[in-house]
């Protein structure tokens, strides 16, 4: 006994001294590999200019209260989506033997993509502008749920049972008991940026563009000019839903501010789901370091408040494998996984399973097939988001239901896969029936697809080559895993290091493995078959903070919890700081939105949200008329009927212009009731540039400048006071007043 206890100590002893050396090693290629993260100084020597940054250098500017209706209608849609989500656990009977908190996380992100669902449906049959279309569901779910709570129908949450690792949780622990409010201001931070509107390109070209289109018509259709918006967009049809519950004035604007609220609040759901996996899994303490660590990860914080669906995505991700966990074998001695876990205190039920007549086995079967539908739904979910999700999230779960037993099981195969189908099905057939292409726009062709638009889609979104030609190299691949490991400009000091001390631990080794071989596949796909944008691997995110949240308890001992404690906080200011002080993001969140929506004048740093052409255009454009954008994709902060086009669709001007008379053109102007045109020379060079996505060559300046204002008189130059080879407004000569 004295011989393994001096081995313990030396075997903790080099694993620590290994640690604090390898992770100084690590901070200083971190901080080397991007100088912009040592600006957290900045923050530290002149906090007034953070807290002025707040107010857009100006405190007359100040505002809080014009949030209030953007958080009620967010609120609404979250806790709607918790009741349908409740309902549906009770239903399939996965409610059995889970914490609260389970039932909560699990619940709501359930309901977020049956609400998803629904609106898709209701748009889809041309119900956008009817507000009973969704009262009367929503209403009936609601009755029905309580109707189900007041019979007693509802599953009570099993909060008396402990996980693997609580034991070892002593009451001394105090992140185990008070950690979680170190995560308050990152809360903060990213509810506040969520609300912002929005900078992004992607952002305002589809994830709120689209559904502001599909509102202002009405319904959901094919858009044969903006290619992204015939994708799954699961996590924008929120955004949808808040533009039809909005009230007032511009709907459509404050319900876009709402909607991306909801897409921000995946992330502090996902930092939920990872304390309780960690709770259950390993322990309240590994739950904590688990939840703050992705919570602070600037990657994970810049796609919330930017408005993008990576996070929806993660979090989809997560609880999916949460799922599979729940109905898998235990994943170490006195983890309680299993559905009967839980009735045997963190072993297998004695109950076996060649015994059919046994009520104990029926239930547990029958909560196991939840629990299979559970991850199903979750992982379509994720697809119903983002098509790559069949991929990164289908593809290895549905491996992991086939074998989880050590035996091919054809059954959960198929119940996974029927789960899926339901939670994405939809979004498939929207494609299948209006573009005649169920995976439009990526392949097989479709509506207003040529072999030249699909030559130039797979072009721009193919694996890259390097100098010499190769998509697979070495070189590539080192280049590859600096990205991932520390060079990516939003990463964080704490993800990496705390990961790979959960291999040190002897307790959750094989939840470690497992995990690490899906975090593993995962960055093998991003790398073989993506363009490898580092975006794109930020929804693996949740199972990287779970094995620091593993690695971080990989020893009981007082010092080591000192130094993990030590490292965690200090890890979290730097995050809190760098991301406080970046200047690449928008930190006015106590700016009046309502200033912010025309964002004049610009920031302090001369940077504004909507250009000067677009500002132009909001208040000069008659009642009535269309701006024709030429070369701009990003018209979500524009007021009037707009018609643009993505460089990956039919350009509208050449189709307006190329090969008529001016007559002919006319006419077509008039016949869309365009007054203005705006071209945006930079973007289009920015897309003709080498190893860009490529631009129409019809649109010269020639063509625009000389034929058309100079020679046929058709257009008259704007003067704006803006250089011309950046962008030009042009007025239709003669067009007519509406009447």
């Amino acid at each position: 006994m004295v011989r393994e206890r001096q081995s313990g100590k030396a075997y903790f002893g080099w694993a620590t001294a290994a640690f604090l050396a390898g992770f100084v090693g690590y901070l200083l290629l971190f901080y080397t590999a991007v100088p912009e993260r040592l600006q957290i100084w900045h923050a530290v020597f002149i906090p007034d200019w953070v807290v002025m940054s707040w107010v857009g250098g100006d405190f007359g500017r100040f505002s809080v209260l014009d949030r209030v209706p953007v958080l009620l209608v967010a609120g609404s849609i979250v806790a709607i989506a918790f009741v349908f989500g409740r309902l549906t656990l009770s239903f399939v009977r996965c409610d059995r033997q889970l914490f609260r908190l389970e039932i909560v996380v699990f619940s709501i992100g359930v309901g977020l993509s049956e609400l998803s669902l629904l609106t898709l449906a209701i748009g889809l049959l041309g119900g956008l502008r009817c507000l009973w279309c969704f009262v009367l569901p929503i209403g009936l779910v609601v009755a029905l749920a309580a109707w189900q709570w007041k019979r007693g129908a509802f599953q009570q949450p099993n909060d008396n049972a402990t996980g693997i690792g609580d034991a070892a949780t002593t009451d001394a622990d105090w992140l185990g008991r008070w950690g979680l409010w170190l995560g308050v201001p990152f809360v903060l931070l990213i509810l506040f940026g969520g609300m912002l509107p929005p900078w992004d390109f992607d952002v305002r070209e589809y994830h709120l563009q689209v559904p502001k289109e599909w509102y202002q018509e009405g319904k959901i259709g094919f858009l044969p000019h903006n290619i992204y918006g015939n994708m799954p967009l699961g996590a924008e049809m929120h955004a949808l839903l808040a533009m039809v519950i909005m009230p007032g004035e511009r709907d459509w604007w404050w319900g876009a501010l709402a909607g991306k609220t909801v897409i921000a609040a995946f992330v502090p759901l996902t930092a939920l789901a990872l304390f309780a996996a960690g709770r259950r899994f390993v322990s309240t303490t590994a739950g904590v370091f688990a939840a703050l660590v992705y919570m602070s990860t600037p990657w994970v914080v810049h796609v919330s408040v930017q408005g993008l669906n990576e996070g929806a995505v993660a979090f989809y991700l997560l609880l999916a494998v949460y799922a599979m966990l729940l109905s898998s074998p235990p994943v170490g001695p006195g983890c309680r996984t299993g559905p009967d876990a839980a009735d045997s205190g963190g072993k297998r039920s004695s109950v076996s399973r060649s015994r059919p007549a046994d009520g104990t086995y029926r239930e547990t079967t029958r909560v196991m097939r939840g629990r299979i539908l559970l991850a199903g739904f979750l992982a379509g979910s994720a697809v119903a988001c983002k098509y790559p999700a069949v991929l990164f999230v289908v593809l290895p779960l549905l491996a992991w239901s086939m074998f989880c037993e050590r035996r091919f099981d054809w059954k959960r195969a198929i119940l996974f896969l029927l789960a899926v189908f339901v939670a994405c099905g939809l979004w498939f057939g929207k494609n299948w029936a209006l573009a005649g292409n169920p995976v439009y726009p990526l392949m097989f062709g479709g509506k207003t697809r040529t072999a030249e638009k699909t030559e130039q889609w797979n072009r721009a979104h193919q694996v890259p080559r390097d100098e010499d030609g190769r998509r697979y190299s070495a070189a590539q691949a080192a280049d590859a895993f600096r990205q991932f490991g520390w060079r990516s400009h939003w990463l964080s000091p704490l993800l990496i290091p705390l990961a790979v001390m959960a291999f040190v631990s002897t307790r959750c080794r094989r939840l470690a493995w497992m995990m690490a071989a899906l975090v593993l596949y995962f960055v093998l796909a991003w790398w073989l078959v993506t363009h490898r944008i580092d975006r794109f691997w930020v929804p693996v995110l949740p199972i990287v903070a779970l094995l620091a949240g593993v690695g971080a308890v990989w020893s009981n001992d007082r010092l080591w919890r000192s130094i993990a404690g030590t490292i965690l906080v200090c890890g979290l200011l730097a995050n809190l700081l760098f991301l406080v002080s970046t200047n690449r993001h928008d930190h006015r969140h106590l700016v009046s939105l309502e200033q912010l929506r025309r964002d004049e004048p610009a920031d302090e740093h001369g940077a504004s949200r909507v250009n000067a052409f677009h500002r132009y255009l909001n208040e000069a454009v008659p009642k009535g008329h269309t701006v024709l954008l030429v070369g701009d994709a990003q018209p979500f902060d524009l007021e009037m009927p707009v018609i643009y086009s993505t460089c990956f669709d039919d350009c509208v001007f050449e189709q307006l212009m190329k090969g008529r008379t001016r007559e002919e053109r006319l006419a077509a102007l008039r016949e869309h009731r365009i007054s203005h045109i705006y071209v945006s020379w930079a973007e289009i060079e920015r897309y003709r540039s080498p190893g860009n996505y490529g631009f129409t060559n019809y649109v010269t300046k020639s063509v625009v400048r000389d034929e058309l204002a100079r020679d046929q008189g058709l257009l008259r130059r704007v003067p704006l006071n803006i250089n011309p080879d950046i962008g030009e407004v042009f007025q239709v000569v003669g067009h007519t007043q509406p009447k």
